[in-house]
């Protein structure tokens, strides 16, 4: 018989092993546990949490808005509830709206004009009373048609009348932007109750997908307007190209579109005018499938992509992953937190202040800026993009796009911080009335502001022989940078206004996002590279139009060019040589520019030039009048003739500058229905220079365009990456400051080399103005990925009303 007493010892020495175990784990915790304390503790005493500045920071909505602020939340309510109670409107809430109604297509500020405003800041007059720009459709209407009204005052209005262009009381209906209200009945009566009902067939044999009971295999479809120039008439037709629909959608083009017309407002009688199915043209739906079923078309088969992480258009890591290990990225810190100041939306930093605001037409605005106290511009702000498009194909032939029409500011949505802006940014909001809500809707991080260390001396000098007096001088360019980004369909938009500490600002564009490409074929090569199995990137031209409103030390100011020559100067007494009785060299002649139309900039590499803004009334001391100077780092000529296609609805591209006299009746250079009106323009620029006003000691405006021919490349997959698209144009001081104003920066280094006088070893003398020592601290931990997960609305919402 075998004992017990083995596997009884056995059993009480497996207890005990398992009961010291957990004494073992326990103490490794506890251990743990006091290190994390331990280092912690360490860490808040030598490296303790950056300071956070928020003090500094009120981004709330005023009590008291400035002239320039944007329409509060009680504001933008109050204009929709006054509108709805005007009988003679017969305004509809955006849920019962359809395109036949009359219903608010937005909302937004309408700035007062310029002479009230500088009476309010400078003269201490009353602030003018603060009114919106409201945009009505009026579908209702025998003839349908657009109303701009102005509507105040503010906050409680009384009142709303009719904005005049070109002294009409409304806008032609065929010019209305692209609408929701009309993609609903396109949607329901083109795609799926024409080319669905007709067609399916021939879109589930050749396509491989359809619009309607498509399960995972869909299609979309991406609007090509095209302009009334082509027709010679106030006519509405799209071009609709048809996308498989995945991740992400532009980059799957299918060799099939529609033209259709969208004249009136009863999207039951739109209809398709003309049908391309590979590369060949037919009259209407009915004839593509007569031929196609008759065998008489060459048919076509693009089958569904299969679609996964590794698919070539989604923005999934793939690839070769780098680095080997994980490394996060190098971060900024600010250790004595914000240097800036926001309330609400007045900025203040290092001598510069200024107000913004995000038009809803046309996005970034800025108003009243100033250095040390005197203005520079009254308004810096984006006025349109553009891109034309080149192809074989008409839906790229005709995809002349000029974005305002979109409503571009409305496009800002969702900064992400450590993406789109860096962690320690402070995110602005936008608020905005739009036709899909009846409320108003905010986007919170629509902008970002933060102050940024560049990496690049402002300036610096370093002798370092004894001949030239042993010392060093310099400071980093320090910024403060208001950004935004735009995403308009596939391109995304990143403008950024930067703020140097010597008194230049920089105004900055780079283009991201998905290119726009069509099928390729052998007859689209002239037009692009074929960059994929099927797709070719098609030639385009990125063109972004600016307003500066200078004001330099007042309203009464010139521009001048300072025009470079080159001279043939006597050389006589410095050479014996016959050949070299002259040298060249250069020399340069001030040339003030007295009206309009002897104002409009073309660069030209044979007559380079100085571009200056100034007052003649102040000089300085040696009698050279103070200036701001225009430098444009991205000038990008329009090739298309004047007065051709499109081209006569965006006239200011002729130009890389043009230069006119303020006027309240020329505030924009574009407008919201430029997409439409080459035949008819509702706001001409060329207008504006044509009456060639003087321009001498006027109160000026600088109409600035930069822009940039883009063929696509392979490495343009999966989206534009923004090395070498930089566009930027600069205001610089130019003989306005007696010396360079960063002077006075406390951030500048000095040192100097010291010998004594017992000739022992030399020291050197470091001044660093007060702020010696390095700077330890810890920044603030981002919260935006737990905010996110709480809230998904904060990136993937198209707004939210206003509790």
């Amino acid at each position: 018989m075998v004992s017990e007493y083995p596997q009884r010892r056995y059993g009480r020495w497996k207890e005990c092993g398992i009961v010291c175990g957990l004494l073992v784990v326990g103490l490794a915790v506890a251990l743990a546990v006091v290190l994390v304390l331990k280092n912690k503790e360490l860490e808040e005493k030598f490296a303790p949490p950056c300071a956070s500045g928020d003090e500094n920071i009120d981004i709330r909505e005023q009590d008291s808005p400035s002239v320039f602020s944007d329409l509060t939340t009680a504001e933008l309510r109050a204009v929709v509830d006054y509108l709805y109670q005007q009988s003679d409107l017969n305004v509809v809430k955006s849920s019962d709206a359809s395109l036949n109604t009359s219903y608010i297509y937005f909302v937004e500020l309408n700035v007062a004009n310029k002479t009230a405003v500088l009476n309010h800041l400078d003269n201490q007059a009353d602030a003018p009373e603060r009114r919106a720009k409201v945009v009505i459709f009026r579908g209702d209407l025998d003839v349908p048609r657009i109303e701009e009204y102005e509507v105040g005052p503010l906050p409680n209005p009384t009142f709303h009348t009719i904005i005049y262009r070109n002294g009409k009381d409304s806008v032609p209906f065929t010019y209305r932007p692209i609408t929701l209200k009309e993609f609903e009945g396109i949607v329901k009566y083109v795609f799926v109750g024409e080319i669905e009902q007709k067609g399916r067939r021939i879109l589930l044999e050749s396509f491989d997908a359809s619009f309607s009971d498509c399960g995972i295999k869909c299609l979309t479809f991406y609007p090509t307007p095209v302009s009334t120039s082509n027709y010679g008439k106030l006519t509405r037709n799209m071009w609709f190209w048809i996308n498989h629909d995945v991740k992400y959608y532009a980059l799957h083009p299918l060799d099939f579109k529609v033209l259709v017309n969208l004249d009136g407002a009863d999207p039951s009688k739109f209809k398709i005018t003309k049908v391309w199915y590979n590369q060949q043209l037919f009259n209407s739906m009915d004839d593509l499938v007569s031929a196609y079923e008759n065998n008489k078309v060459e048919k076509i088969v693009m089958k569904f992509p299969q679609v996964d992480e590794s698919t070539f258009s989604t923005l999934n890591q793939r690839g070769e992953p780098f680095p080997s290990k994980p490394l996060r990225s190098p971060i900024q810190v600010e250790p004595d937190g914000k240097r800036y100041t926001i309330k609400g939306q007045h900025v203040e930093y290092m001598g510069w202040a200024f107000e913004y605001r995000m038009s809803t037409n046309t996005g970034p605005m800025l108003f009243d800026v100033r250095y040390r106290g005197e203005r520079i511009a009254y308004e810096i702000s984006l006025q349109e993009i553009v891109v034309f498009y080149s192809a074989n194909n008409p839906s790229h032939r005709f995809a002349d796009f000029v974005d305002s029409v979109a409503l571009i500011g409305s496009l800002s949505k969702a900064l992400i911080p450590g993406a789109d802006c860096p962690d320690h940014s402070t995110f602005l909001p936008s608020r905005h009335v739009l036709e899909a809500s009846s409320e108003p809707v905010v986007y919170e991080n629509s902008l970002c502001l933060f102050e940024q260390a560049t990496g690049v001396p402002l300036r610096r000098h370093h002798s370092y022989g004894k001949h030239a007096g042993w010392f060093y001088g310099g400071m980093m360019d320090d910024v403060l940078i208001l950004r935004t980004v735009l995403t308009v369909a596939n391109y995304d938009y990143i403008f950024d206004f930067i703020f140097h500490q010597n008194g230049a600002i920089e105004v900055k564009a780079i283009s991201t996002g998905y290119i726009l490409p069509s099928v390729f074929s052998p007859l689209e090569k002239k037009y692009g590279f074929q960059i994929h199995d099927n797709i070719l990137g098609n030639v385009h031209h990125h063109m972004f139009n600016f307003k500066v409103d200078v004001d330099i030390l007042g309203t009464s100011n010139r521009f001048e060019t300072l025009d470079l020559k080159v001279e043939a100067a006597p050389n006589q007494m410095y050479s014996e040589l016959s050949s070299a009785q002259t040298y060249n060299q250069i020399y340069f002649q001030s040339n003030p520019r007295h009206t309009e139309k002897v104002a409009g900039y073309k660069f030209n590499f044979d007559q380079p030039k100085y571009l200056l803004f100034n007052n003649e009334q102040f000089k300085t001391k040696h009698g050279v009048p103070r200036s701001y100077r225009v430098v444009i780092n991205g000038m990008s000529k329009q090739t298309l003739p004047e007065n051709s296609g499109h081209e006569n609805s965006i006239t200011w591209s002729r130009y890389q500058m043009a230069v006119t006299k303020y006027k309240d009746t020329e505030k924009q250079s574009s407008s919201l229905y430029a997409i439409w009106d080459a035949v008819q323009p509702v706001n001409r620029f060329q207008s504006f220079i044509d009456d060639d006003e003087s321009i001498m000691d006027q109160d000026l405006v600088a109409w600035i365009t930069m822009g940039v021919h883009h063929i696509p490349h392979t490495e343009d997959l999966p989206v534009t990456p923004t090395p070498g698209g930089q566009l930027q144009f600069f205001l610089l001081p130019y003989n306005y400051f007696t010396e360079d104003p960063s002077s006075g920066s406390k951030n500048a280094i000095y040192m100097e080399l010291k010998y004594a006088s017992d000739n022992s070893a030399p020291t050197v003398d470091i001044n660093r103005y007060g702020y010696g020592g390095e700077p330890q601290c810890v920044p603030q931990k981002s919260k935006f990925d737990q905010q996110v997960a709480e809230d998904p609305d904060l990136v993937f919402s198209t707004g939210r009303t206003f509790g």
